[in-house]
């Protein structure tokens, strides 16, 4: 079948960009792909009756197919399925967009190959990937889009016919990775202001709680489990309580109260959120016998809540924590996460734990239930209509609970979002969830691989809901059968912890705060000097009278610009305060059509840093006026404006995911 030369270059070729894919190819046959000589003698390929081009002209309708694909404009082309291959050379020399080839069938693929050469391809084109493996096409994606960037799919024809449902699995595989990205990202940076001023009052409370470092050690290589709220949780307790004393026991706070329900008093508490949740630690009980693990930006009510035990574990990507976690000294900083448990997960990464268990982590709407019996929202109902759409109930009742909002302007059906269908636990099993549930499985899997390459093993034993894709799945009893059977003591290990760790005051971080207040000082001096320039120099950049002109004041703004991002990056902290603004243009500037930008945009850009530097000055003055203050008990609770962090935001001017219909 074709050329085995051709083949063979091309296999040589792929295994310099992906040698997984090239020992798949070299493996697999072609059998069942048959060539099948045209009207006009054109040779083209068919599987089981469907031809993978035009047996009549080949040639023409690659050209149609590459017009369909350029139809939208992209910034990254999902091609499902490879066809014969010749469409891509004309789409690829019209469109600068990055291509994702996913051909679901390994065997179509080599047949392809063997007739359509790829070298030249794939030398022209930086930014062309093939895969035949739905998780690494999940990684291609993940690590190409960006927020605001405009994603396209195209299915070819044949491949759809012939794998409809690989299709199907593909699509949704995309959507999901594109909204974990913006979920995940968007949310962090819109939310980056009110979350900073969070911490900032927090100062006090966060200086006197101990730092998870304190815990780092007694639990290495010990094994956890994440207790979260799923409705599947209900039959893992009995196991729990029966195994309690062998494992550490990390649950979310909605968990607390139906862990008292079965007796159980959990370990380490982790609570994430801003809105004041303190309900979720004290409706189980006596909040007092509890440890909590809160992170810098939770809301004030909570650290307030008298407990056993207050650590904070502060994420990497919380500038404003992280910077008083290294004041501190020894920092601690885990890999956060997007929810509270996907936080409880990179909690027992810190401290080692392994191996990491996940049970009541449903990410479904298991048996027509949204949480778990006795949790803090137990009463939240979920309907799912014959026209595939699903809505929370019992709204009203939420936002009373939270105290946050007016409740007659709140409608107690909530959250109207189409069903999304995923991989159940149980292998081929498919479940219903929404689109929020779906991208958080897109972050699951991004943990499991960054805790196997720490060597730690993420198991999903929740028995029920979703399945994780990239890590294992295996009954809750069967892992724990596995496990050394002496007692961890986990209680007073914490106490131990808690009564050691250091305790910081106002005084500590006095170095650090007239340092910052230098840094302030040198950088704004920099970027009103360069603001300055930018101003009096641009109708000289737009109207100049020689290239030589021209050239002289880029030159001039580029090292203001050096200068400027040079010192952001010694001071990370303030980067965080100017991200906000810088954020909104950083999409456009990756879109296709902007890859060779006009004079007009590289001095709109450069005042755009420059103004968003002086900003972020502002910003960070009163951020260290409000640490400061908060050490004043009478300053009030530092709960800052008012917040809405009930569900992640995606940004609306994120384009939608769009299909190009073959």
């Amino acid at each position: 079948m074709g050329s085995r030369a051709v083949f063979e270059r091309n296999l040589a070729a792929i295994r310099k960009r992906s040698p997984q894919l090239a020992d798949a190819l070299a493996k697999t046959d072609a059998a069942g792909i048959e060539e099948v000589e045209g009207p006009r003698g054109a040779v083209v390929l068919r599987e089981r009756g469907v031809l993978l081009g035009s047996a009549y002209d080949p040639k023409r309708e690659a050209e149609q197919i590459a017009e369909t694909m350029a139809s939208e404009p992209a910034d990254i082309m999902v091609a499902i399925g490879f066809g014969l291959g010749d469409q891509f050379p004309h789409y690829c020399e019209q469109n600068p967009a990055t291509v994702i080839v996913f051909e679901p069938s390994v065997a179509r693929l080599r047949a392809a190959l063997h007739r359509f050469c790829l070298t030249n391809l794939y030398a022209t084109n930086r930014d062309f990937y093939i895969t035949t493996d739905l998780e690494h096409f999940s990684r291609l994606l993940d690590h190409r889009y960006f927020p605001g960037l405009r994603i396209r799919v195209f299915p070819h024809p044949a491949v759809l016919r012939l794998d409809p449902e690989a299709v199907g699995r593909a699509v949704e595989r995309t959507r999901r990775v594109k909204d974990a990205a913006d979920t995940g990202r968007i949310t962090t940076i819109e939310r980056m202001m009110p979350w900073a001023r969070l911490v900032a009052g927090n100062g006090r409370r966060i200086a006197s709680s101990a730092s998870l470092r304190a815990l780092v050690g007694p639990f290495e290589g010990k094994p956890a489990v994440i207790v979260a709220a799923g409705p599947s949780l209900d039959k893992q307790l009995p196991l729990l309580k029966e195994r309690e004393d062998h494992v550490l026991i990390i649950a979310i706070g909605q968990t607390v109260k139906a862990l008292a329900a079965a007796g159980i008093t959990p370990h380490l508490v982790h609570v994430l959120e801003s809105r004041n949740v303190s309900h979720q630690l004290t409706d189980g009980g006596d909040s007092r016998e509890l440890n909590v693990v809160l992170s810098p930006d939770c809301h004030p009510a909570i650290y307030d809540v008298p407990v056993r035990g207050s650590f904070v574990a502060t994420p990497s990507v919380n500038p404003m924590g992280a910077w008083i976690e290294t004041v501190r000294g020894d920092p601690c900083l885990t890999i956060g996460g997007g929810t509270v448990a996907l936080g409880a997960v990179a909690v027992a990464q810190a401290l080692g734990s392994d191996p990491v268990m996940l049970i009541g982590q449903d990410l479904a709407f298991t048996e027509g239930r949204a949480y778990a019996k006795n949790s803090a929202y137990d009463f939240v109902g979920v309907e799912l209509s014959e026209d595939g759409e699903c809505s929370f109930t019992n709204g009203k009742r939420k936002v009373a609970l939270l105290g946050d909002e007016d409740v007659d302007r709140v409608r107690d059906r909530f959250s109207r979002s189409d069903v999304v269908w995923v991989d159940g636990w149980h292998e081929g099993e498919r479940v219903p969830t929404w689109r929020a549930y779906a991208s958080f499985i897109e972050q699951y899997r991004d943990a499991g691989l960054f805790l196997a390459q720490s060597g730690i093993r993420l198991v999903n034993c929740t028995e029920g809901g979703a399945r994780i894709p990239g890590i294992e799945h295996l009954a809750f009893r069967e892992v724990l059968d596995a496990l050394p059977s002496d007692s961890l003591e986990a209680f007073a290990t914490i106490d131990r912890a808690f009564r050691e760790a250091p305790r910081h005051d106002l005084s500590d971080f006095a170095d650090a705060i007239r340092k910052a207040r230098r840094s302030l000082e040198r950088i704004e001096q920099e970027s009103r000097k360069a603001l300055r320039f930018a101003k009096r120099n641009g109708s000289r950049l737009l109207r100049g009278k020689d290239d030589q002109q021209t050239i002289d004041v880029l030159r001039r703004l580029a090292r203001h610009e050096k200068k400027l991002r040079t010192q952001l990056d010694r001071m990370p902290w303030l980067d965080a305060l100017v991200q906000p603004e810088i954020y909104s243009a950083m999409a456009a500037s990756r879109r296709t059509e902007r890859q060779d930008p006009g004079l007009e945009e590289l001095l709109e850009e450069s005042l755009f840093l420059f103004e968003a530097v002086c900003h972020g000055v502002v910003r960070a003055r009163s951020w260290f006026d409000h640490f400061e203050a908060s050490f004043d008990e009478g300053a009030g609770n530092g709960a800052g404006p008012d917040r809405r962090e009930g569900k992640p935001v995606r940004r609306t001017d994120s384009p939608d995911l769009a299909a190009v219909a073959p």
